[in-house]
């Protein structure tokens, strides 16, 4: 890590903004100032006058250039409602969100764009606009797509286990309810990239913040009609990505713009951008019933949960898909008998869903948490009390969940014993209660879970598809190449400590080198990094070591079994002192001799070549149909102050222990639990995207859209547990999104428990100063008083 931050540190990193081409163009998008409207006409007269501007691209240019966005997941089975759209990467008749693209301008440089961008004339004839779930679903409501029969894009039905059976078991049903607010992601840079096509080859090569190069290069050349042989995607340094520059779409119009005027053209979008026209997330509600008897054992489930997709989200972007780990996740940690799990994606006048550090498994598990902890309260049990009951326990691994996981390992009682002791938690309870007689609130919350992590599902672009190529140089430098890149989760450290590690050679002579689409995979996408893309490179690593041993017992006359790697050198254990370095080696394996010098074994089997490219696939998946590999765990206990008479809320204390099976790198998962806690604190919190009625969203900056700073994020206390996964190559588990997850459960149900005094329910987030005091209120006055 520390080569990679040097570089960034001392300015010679390379983002999509640092990217300068020989007479390159510069590309503004034209956005509609609608939710919802026919394009009536475009005039673009007024801004071609602008001195410096090359051409003005609008959706009819899109659609007679290049074809529809292709379809990312697609799942047809009987019963099911999975409904397609077909659209272009700029619509040429209609907007159905505030924001929508109707124009591009390109242009010498950038503020000659903006300037004729804001000379585009567009006239608009306004439709009724679809701001919420429960208006799209009401009958005879405007369809966003007129070829569908209604607003619903998704209507997934799962049984897990028996549901009539939990609920004739059980003692008590509790009926619950969550809703979480509309979120984005906000990673330092924006989205951006370079495009730069070849008339005489017809070829296109783009460099950017592309976060899954393989993936975008499909979509791009499958919208320009190009071969995909023919189109090359380079990722440069990236400015975080929390799976929110998966997709691509605008990326397809700077492609067209480049290859319509034969000039490279660069697109950089301002953050407003990417607040209005970006990947959304969360917006979810979940009502359902859970089954459990007096003793506090849980049995089953019936929820639906009902997503606001905005516009279609099985073209721009691929989280139609996630409902499928929405419904799935509230299973979590526990032992059920069944549940009954509905999910539905409505779409409204809103920008598109896409993947955003979760992917549908956090709603699952931050409803059935709230739940669980809501059964806890109703019993007179302990959150702690409920969960001991529950828990698979550390002997019954692999174990098969009920929604067909096949959860890898852990020790969950250890892992939440661990944060209470670290959280002090009785004590923090004693002064609770001493606190509230003197008129001031103090809640603990607590929460468990499992993170599913490394996705592999059939119909999409997610299958668990990964390249991994690791080679030895002449001079005896080790190259790493994979799918996964590096958007801040530490891939390139990871994947040389691996190396470095199966190899014997030292962490500086391994050069892990920049994703391009060359290589196949989904890159770091629902936390596979460490499991698909990290297993790859250590299986390709130890078949390249295997090649290094019977090069080097053939260059050392030593037997296989003696051969040692160790420290950068290569030598027999049978005569230690006649050792080789790495370059000496490789110079002799290459060159001098070169092949003809070793054994005449080896090059009939052609395994003379010091390089192996390789795949790997998930052990678990083609029996057990799990979609998921590996399941980190963790425990958040956090205690918070809430000041009744303004509604804020304050952390006292933060405790996070982790389990993400054998550390690779520990500096790296810290790094990840303090930036996802922060996260998932913001939401918990201020952060919400509002829409009003019109369809206009009214909080496009920072000034409005809150999101937490370094004054805000409190002391994180951190623990690690480690119980290697038997599924991956290292051992190692996908934890990227659990801490965002347990973060914002955890403040939330610390919270409730800070008002419980007034018996105030916290299930909408995020929980503002304003909506507390509105709680307080409604408690009081349900109690024929006021505060």
């Amino acid at each position: 890590m520390k080569k990679r931050e040097d570089r960034l540190i001392m300015g010679k990193g390379q983002y999509a903004d640092d990217l300068e081409f020989s007479n390159m163009a510069h590309l503004v998008f034209v956005g509609s100032p609608h939710g919802h409207a026919k394009i009536v006409s475009i005039n673009v007269e007024k801004a071609l006058q602008v001195p410096g501007v090359v051409r003005i691209i609008t959706g009819r240019d899109v659609m007679e250039h290049s074809n529809p966005l292709p379809v990312q997941a697609d799942f047809k089975n009987p019963g099911w409602i999975w409904r397609l759209a077909n659209v272009h990467a700029m619509d040429a008749d209609r907007v159905r969100w505030f924001g929508e693209p109707v124009a591009a301008v390109i242009a010498e440089d950038e503020d000659k764009a903006r300037i004729a961008a804001d000379l585009v004339e567009v006239e608009y004839d306004l439709l009724e606009v679809t701001a919420s779930v429960t208006q799209a679903l009401e009958p005879g409501a405007v369809k966003l797509y007129d070829d569908w029969e209604d607003n619903k894009q998704v209507h997934l039905v799962f049984d897990f286990g028996d549901p009539a059976r939990a609920f004739d078991m059980a003692d008590q049903v509790l009926k619950v309810t969550n809703r979480e607010g509309r979120v984005t992601g906000v990673p330092i840079e924006p989205r951006g990239c370079v495009g730069l096509y070849d008339r005489k080859n017809d070829t296109l090569e783009m460099w950017g913040s592309f976060q899954t190069p393989f993936l975008s290069r499909h979509n791009i050349a499958a919208t320009l009609g190009i071969a995909e042989a023919k189109v090359k995607i380079n990722a440069v340094d990236i400015g975080g990505a929390f799976g929110l520059k998966i997709h691509a779409w605008k990326e397809n119009i700077v492609a067209l713009a480049s290859k319509l005027t034969g000039r490279p053209v660069k697109w950089m979008e301002p953050h407003r951008d990417f607040i209005t026209t970006g990947p959304h997330q969360r917006d979810v509600y979940w009502e359902g019933e859970i089954a459990f008897n007096n003793d506090g054992t849980l049995l089953g489930l019936k929820a639906e949960v009902v997503h606001d997709l905005g516009v279609e989200s099985t073209n721009k972007g691929i989280a139609a898909l996630s409902i499928f780990p929405a419904c799935s996740a509230p299973t979590n940690m526990y032992k059920w008998v069944g549940m009954h799990v509905e999910g539905i994606g409505v779409v409204t006048n809103k920008s598109f869903y896409c993947a955003y550090r979760g992917y549908g498994k956090d709603k699952g598990i931050k409803f059935i948490e709230a739940a669980v902890n809501q059964v806890a309260r109703h019993l007179g049990m302990t959150p702690e009390e409920i969960r001991f009951k529950n828990f698979i326990q550390p002997d019954e691994f692999p174990y098969h969940q009920i929604n067909n996981y096949v959860l890898d390992s852990g020790d969950y009682p250890a892992v939440l014993q661990k944060a209470m002791e670290l959280a002090n938690i009785d004590q923090y309870r004693t002064l609770k209660s001493e606190l509230e007689g003197r008129g001031r609130y103090l809640g603990i919350g607590l929460v468990t879970f499992i993170e599913p992590a490394g996705v592999a599902v059939p119909n999409c672009q997610m299958g668990g598809i990964t390249q991994a190529r690791v080679l030895i140089t002449p001079d005896g430098s080790v190259e790493v190449h994979s799918d996964r890149t590096e958007i801040g989760q530490g891939s390139e450290i990871s994947h040389a400590t691996i190396v470095a590690d199966i190899l014997g050679v030292k962490k500086e002579t391994v050069h892990v080198k920049k994703v391009t689409s060359d290589f196949i995979g989904q890159g770091p996408l629902s936390s596979r990094g460490a499991v698909y893309p990290a297993s790859a490179v250590a299986k390709a690593a130890r078949l390249l070591k295997e090649k290094v041993v019977q090069c080097a017992a053939s260059v050392l006359k030593a037997d296989q079994d003696d051969v040692v790697l160790e420290d950068g050198f290569v030598y027999s254990s049978a005569a230690p002192d006649i050792r080789l370095t790495y370059q000496e080696f490789a110079n002799k394996v290459f060159f001098f001799p070169g092949p003809r010098g070793l054994d005449p074994e080896i090059l009939k089997r052609h395994e003379h070549l010091l390089d192996v490219t390789t795949t790997w696939y998930s052990p678990t998946t083609p029996e057990s149909g799990s979609s998921y590999t590996s399941f980190c765990v963790s425990a958040d206990v956090a205690v918070v102050e809430v000041d009744v008479d303004t509604g804020v809320t304050e952390i006292k204390k933060y405790v996070h222990v982790h389990d993400a099976g054998t550390i690779i790198n520990k500096q790296v998962i810290d790094g990840q639990i303090h930036g996802g806690i922060v996260q998932g604190i913001g939401e918990a919190l201020y952060e919400c995207l509002d829409y009003d009625l019109d369809g206009q969203l009214k909080n496009t900056s920072f000034s409005t859209y809150l999101i937490p700073t370094a004054v805000e994020a409190p002391d994180i206390e951190i623990a690690h547990l480690e119980t290697p996964s038997p599924f991956s190559e290292t051992g190692a588990k996908g934890m990227g999104e659990a801490p965002i997850i347990g973060s914002k459960a955890v403040i939330l149900d610390a919270i409730e428990d800070a008002l419980s005094s007034f018996n105030v329910r916290v299930n909408d987030s995020p929980a503002t100063p304003e909506k507390v005091r509105r709680w307080i209120n409604q408690a009081m006055s349900a109690n024929k008083g006021d505060l």
